[in-house]
Formats: structure tokens, sequence, C-alpha cells
């Protein structure tokens, strides 16, 4: 994680933590809960806007990971540097139907999560849309997978209501966010001004593209051990 975007999360965090320390103050109803989900790392943050029957839910999700290695398919052999960041930030409402921990939620998410990717190796070799160049040839090759920033959320849920009662309790989710296709960016620096080169770069991000609007959701499931106050 950079030190910029760490710095952003823990401020978020942090005024999400003295807001839920001040509703305690004003005996509002507050629920402080960590957890881990496939959104990452999380904290989040929920009041009761109807005590027993609805809540509100604020957060934010984070992990990142950085590997190396050799992206193959049937026409491609691109060796690549890559980071996956996963960042979400949550604005939920938990409906409880039942009187009962079952909730409903449903919001959206202020979606963050991408992929970038670089290479720069000019002994090697690169192999794109089925042809095969230096490089040298290639320069500096770059990649970007996004998502549109704003997807909603539906999913359902076991836990105490926010507040129910002084102490620590256990929350489970599952759900889906709703991402949307993701938008895949491919450049190759091109040194040469080489045309080919360039219409196989633009051939493998179209092909990219292509079976990314495959998948356009984002399954969620995830445990929480909160606080309540």
């Amino acid at each position: 994680m950079g030190m910029r975007s760490w710095g952003r999360s823990a401020g978020l965090i942090a005024a999400l933590a003295g807001g839920a320390m001040m509703g305690a103050a004003n005996a509002q109803p507050v629920n402080v809960s960590v957890g881990a989900s496939t959104l990452g790392l999380g904290v989040q943050v929920s009041t009761a806007l109807i005590p027993g029957t609805l809540d509100l839910a604020v957060g934010i999700n984070h992990v990142s990971e950085s590997r190396a290695g050799t992206y193959t398919s049937s026409n491609n052999a691109i060796p690549y540097n890559a980071t996956l960041r996963l960042q979400t930030i949550p604005v939920l409402l938990n409906y409880y139907p039942f009187a009962g921990v079952f909730r409903i939620t449903g919001g959206a998410m202020i979606n963050q999560n991408r992929v970038t990717a670089y290479s720069y190796d000019p002994s090697g070799s690169y192999v794109i849309n089925g042809d095969t160049y230096t490089g040298a040839e290639v320069g500096t090759f770059s990649g970007q997978l996004t998502y549109r920033r704003v997807a909603p959320y539906l999913g359902i849920g076991w836990g105490s209501k926010a507040a129910r009662r002084s102490g620590f309790s256990m929350g489970f989710d599952i759900g889906v966010l709703f991402t949307g296709s993701a938008d895949v960016q491919l450049n190759a620096s091109n040194p040469y001004n080489n045309a080919t080169l360039a219409s196989d770069v633009a051939a493998a991000q179209a092909n990219a593209n292509a079976r990314a609007r495959s998948y356009k959701l984002w399954p969620v499931i995830g445990l929480r051990l909160g606080y309540d106050f």
C-alpha cells in the first residue's frame, strides 16, 4: 500500500471512528467493526436510523498485492509486473425484516478496484496478437484495468443490529457488487513507431475488453467482528 493511499485510508478510518465515538457520547446506537472479505480488509461504522429495523453503515475496504510473471494466451506472451489494488468505500442500509439478526443490505460503493501493470525488458521478447517483437521494439509495455466509479450492492447478512446491546458481536455478509464490465487499457511506448505493433496492441486491448464484458459482478463474502456501543 502506498504511503499516500494509506494516509487517505487512515484519515477516513479515523473520521469514521471519531464519528462513532461522538454518536456513542450522544447515546446514539453505534457499531464499529473490522473484518475481512473478498473486497479486502475493512472497517465499518453503523448507526441505527430506526432502532431494531434499519441501520446506516459506512466504511472502507482495502488490500493490495504485487506480483511478476508472464501473461500467456493462444496469441500472447507478455511479461509483466502487476499490482492489484482493491479499495471500496461502502454506503449501505441494513434492513432487519424479522426483528432478528437476519438483514437485507443494499446501497452502493465507491469502487476504486484496479490492476496496473508494466514491463520493460529490452533484451527480452513479446508475443502480441500473434506477432513476435523484441523488447527494444516494444519499449515500455503498460496496462490498466479499472471499473466505473460507483457500483450498486445488494446482499444479505447475519449479525447484531447497531447497538442492540453493548458488547462484542459477529457479522457475516454475502452479496454481489454490480461493477459492470472492466475497462482495459494497453499501451506500448513503441520507440520505432512500428505501425504493425501499434495495431497489434490495439487488437490485444480490444480482445481483453471483449473478455471483460463477460464479468460484471463481484461476489462478496465477508466476516466481521464488531463492538456495539
